[in-house]
């Protein structure tokens, strides 16, 4: 195989929650061999985020586990002078370091840009603070639900005469790309001149970048686009469209003449496809309701995949409306070697989506899992920095570096009635029902 295309290029990762992890993991399925630091003081709020109350929960974040493999886990506390120590050594053997917090957190640590590139001068580092790290909002707590509303997009999503509605999942992949890339162009610069960068990237500005043409309609138009749901601004019709069963359904679009006539031929041409309110794309637009109602009529007694099959051959773009579930049993999908199996040391294995990308020449793939916490620190440490056995017993003891979290209220220490204090009930049968499911989604697998 090919040498990967970021062979060679180490990238020391501090990012926690899910817009800097994802930045980095396509990085590191690129090639690059990442350390992501983490703290047995403070874990990275992703593991938390769809955890279980058990003793080993933190491992089973869906969240943390899709965003962080083919990586390694070194647990480090940076606050302890020691801890801090080997991060700078760690970073005087690296190319980058990414981190997505607020603008003044690293400058806390002292372990700024400044101060790392006197350490490496040939450092690249990646800062991903929600509004930048600069201006007046640089030091706020942002999530995705603020950048969100910040870049505007949920003042044009949602249904007419609705609220503002949150995707939800824009904010932090769109930053993701932009980190990504920024950092291949601090090291396409780097290879030129020799010297390092800090990249300062405002979730913001990158999702608002990808919001250009209505904030261009507002400026050269003074048009203030409306909330339309899942309407064009012009075209008819468009939508997506109940089919047979619970919960499916189908997405349909219509551009142009010919595209119409093809989805009136495809639906037996009814009637009501000559009447004048339909006779135009103009007329198709004003009376979108009605139009809607009637095609409806048709998918609504049909499977979404057989409505998909014949809109297709009629040549009129149209596509299922897939489940995760059925996504990852995707066949397209599966052909294309998109959904890739991964076995995790705890939670077993899974299928999860790989890198969107094919390369002739260089092709990438999932090489390892998501780290377990602290999984790697033997490597990191002995192999690369070349500490001793007893450092890292001395290390372990002083809790500089571990595999436990320190004060996890559903550890095998804490008693019964502690972790109902804590928790409640709600964490049992939890490893129980989720091997009851993957049972049966063996079953499934295997009859189909």
């Amino acid at each position: 195989m090919s040498p990967l295309p970021l062979q060679n290029v180490r990238i020391v990762d501090v990012c926690q929650f899910l817009a800097g992890p994802f930045a980095v993991q396509l990085l590191a399925t690129l090639g690059a061999e990442v350390i992501k630091i983490e703290s047995i003081q403070r874990l990275d709020n992703l593991r938390l985020m769809g955890g279980y109350p058990q003793p080993d929960g933190y491992e089973w974040s869906a969240a943390f586990n899709t965003v962080n493999v083919n990586k390694y886990s070194l647990t480090l506390d940076l606050n302890h002078p020691r801890g801090k120590d080997i991060f700078k050594r760690l970073v005087k053997a690296s190319d980058v370091v990414t981190n997505n917090f607020s603008s003044r957190v690293m400058e806390n640590l002292a372990l700024s840009y400044e101060v790392l590139r006197e350490i490496n001068p040939q450092i690249i580092m990646l800062s991903m603070p929600g509004y930048g790290t600069t201006g007046p909002w640089r030091n706020y707590v942002a999530m995705g639900p603020n950048i969100e509303m910040l870049a505007g997009t949920p003042m044009i999503s949602g249904y007419p005469n609705g609220s503002p509605m949150l995707n939800g999942y824009i904010a932090d992949p769109f930053a993701s790309l932009a980190g990504a890339v920024a950092v291949m162009v601090a090291l396409k610069h780097r290879q030129r001149t020799g010297k390092g960068q800090h990249i300062d990237l405002s979730h913001v500005e990158a999702i608002t970048s990808f919001n250009a043409q209505p904030i261009m309609d507002y400026v050269m138009n003074r048009r203030i686009q409306p909330r339309r749901g899942n309407r064009h601004q012009s075209i008819a019709p468009r939508g997506v469209y109940r089919c047979m069963g619970d919960d499916e359904w189908v997405a349909i679009a219509v551009s142009s003449e010919e595209e119409w006539i093809n989805l009136c031929n495809a639906i037996g041409n009814p009637s009501w496809t000559q009447e004048p309110r339909f006779s135009d794309a103009v007329a198709r637009y004003s009376n979108h309701d009605a139009l809607d109602k009637l095609i409806e009529a048709w998918p609504c007694q049909k499977d979404k995949h057989e409505v998909v099959q014949i809109l297709q051959r009629a040549g009129v773009a149209a596509a299922p409306v897939l489940s995760c579930s059925e996504l990852v049993r995707d066949p397209h999908l599966e052909q294309r070697g998109f959904i890739q199996e991964v076995t995790h040391p705890v939670t077993g294995t899974y299928r999860q989506h790989g890198f969107p990308v094919k390369f002739s020449d260089t092709p990438v793939r999932i090489r390892m899992p998501a780290p377990t916490l602290g999984q790697h620190n033997e490597y990191v440490l002995t192999k690369l920095l070349g500490l001793t056995t007893e450092e890292l017993r001395q290390l372990a003891e002083e809790k500089v570096i571990g595999t436990k979290p320190l004060g996890w209220p559903y550890s095998e220490e804490v008693d019964e009635h502690d972790k109902k204090l804590l928790v409640g009930d709600q964490g049992s049968g939890v490893r129980e029902a989720l091997e009851k499911q993957r049972d049966i989604d063996e079953e499934e697998t295997a009859s189909s």
